[in-house]
């Protein structure tokens, strides 16, 4: 059979020393077309979007695994949540104060000049000690609530020696001026300062007047040597005034930077008449103080009013008992807000007083309390709101380690695919 010769032209170019060889698949490739490339880059994407947030979840797991296994829960105390704490005003009774340092300046320097000596006091009263104390330690008193309610003294009982004072612990020396420290401590060893009891300042600072409320009948016999002093009435409001125009200049700078001692002293002096009134308030059904009465109360809501000249807002979850004493005493406090002479210096009840009548109002209808015009129109009482705790660390750093692993690649890619475009 006849064979064609061989092609004059070329030899092809897989054919090397008289074999063909098998096509390079380089070279066999075809270039990616622009659809081609923007599929595959989205390809990546979409897979770098799921496993770079699991990878990252998964590293976190692992972390908080191994730093604080899951097993260790089982020994930790639960966590707190405010809507699951006892209600604050449940079980409420005062309590002692921790007490102050002792001032380490023992000598007390004379009275002020100029300082308001009324007349009927008494030559020299004791000096003022930590010691003092209107309860006897050694002996024990059912809870107040199961002790049976005092009337009022119908003579002059026996009185705790020494009486009760302010300060009756110790002076703290956290003041801003040395004028400010001698004044408190010539005020609180002046006999016209102490032979006044006042009421608001026993209330406000003296250890063994929280101390006797753990005794009715010590508290009773206390709160008639508030009401029945050897100074007139008048004599001790002299003095009471006097005391806080000349705290309002021995301690212009601390009452400047807040000082809660003087800021809080000065309310309770300016305070002194109306508290000394609702301290002596009689339920004239029981015959008893309206403050011993409080006490004994389980609801601490009673013990809340006493304390609202003294610029204690009362809670807003309060209930009140709509007792005649508050009653009463809500009376006062409006007529003395409305009261030219007194309203001036009564700024802490200016700030607490409608509030508490919102909350009597509520609870005991109009004829607990009147509401000022700013109460009248201010609308339901605040909703409570959760106490201000500081919240642990937010497990925002996974988060944001995972928002960056996505955005990332999107940003990226996206920048990619336009220079593709």
């Amino acid at each position: 059979m006849f064979t064609p010769p061989p092609s004059p032209g070329p030899p092809p170019k897989d054919l090397q020393d008289g074999i063909l060889s098998a096509p390079d698949a380089a070279s066999s490739t075809h270039p990616m077309s622009p659809t081609t490339l923007k599929r595959r880059i989205g390809r990546r994407t979409k897979w770098t979007v799921i496993l770079v947030p699991i990878v990252l979840i998964l590293v976190g797991a692992s972390t908080r695994y191994i730093t604080h296994p899951a097993a260790f829960d089982m020994f930790s105390e639960p966590s707190l949540n405010w809507e699951t704490l006892p209600d604050p005003a449940s079980g409420w009774k005062p309590h002692k104060r921790h007490p102050l340092p002792a001032p380490a300046v023992a000598a007390v320097s004379n009275a002020p000049s100029g300082s308001v000596l009324a007349s009927g006091a008494a030559n020299s009263l004791p000096a003022l000690t930590g010691a003092a104390s209107a309860t006897s330690a050694t002996t024990t008193e059912p809870p107040t609530s199961q002790q049976t309610i005092p009337t009022v003294p119908s003579s002059a009982p026996p009185l705790p020696t020494p009486f009760p004072q302010p300060f009756d612990s110790s002076l703290s020396q956290n003041f801003s001026s040395v004028s400010c420290f001698n004044f408190f401590t010539n005020m609180t060893n002046t006999v016209a300062f102490r032979a006044c009891r006042p009421f608001s300042m026993l209330l406000q600072s003296s250890d063994a007047f929280i101390e006797a409320q753990d005794d009715l009948d010590t508290l009773n016999d206390i709160i008639w040597g508030t009401c029945n002093t050897s100074v007139d009435d008048s004599d001790c409001s002299t003095n009471m005034a006097w005391f806080s125009t000349t705290l309002t200049s021995a301690c212009a700078t601390d009452l400047k930077e807040g000082n809660s001692m003087a800021v809080d002293t000065q309310l309770a002096l300016n305070a002194f008449d109306l508290m000394r009134s609702a301290g002596c308030l009689v339920d004239p059904t029981t015959n008893s103080y309206c403050y011993v009465d409080a006490v004994r109360n389980s609801n601490p809501s009673d013990t809340y009013f006493y304390s609202l000249p003294l610029g204690i807002t009362m809670p807003n979850n309060t209930i009140a008992s709509c007792s005649a004493c508050t009653k009463s005493l809500m009376t006062q406090y409006y007529g003395a807000l409305n009261n030219d002479s007194m309203s001036s210096g009564l700024s802490g009840l200016h700030e607490t007083y409608a509030n508490a009548a919102k909350i009597a109002v509520a609870d005991c209808g109009t004829a607990y309390a009147t509401l000022t015009s700013s109460t009248a129109t201010g609308g339901a009482l605040p909703q409570r709101t959760p106490p201000d705790r500081h919240l642990p660390p937010p497990r925002s750093l996974l988060s944001l380690f995972t928002w960056i692993s996505i955005l990332f690649p999107l940003v990226f890619f996206g920048i990619e695919f336009r220079v593709v475009t």
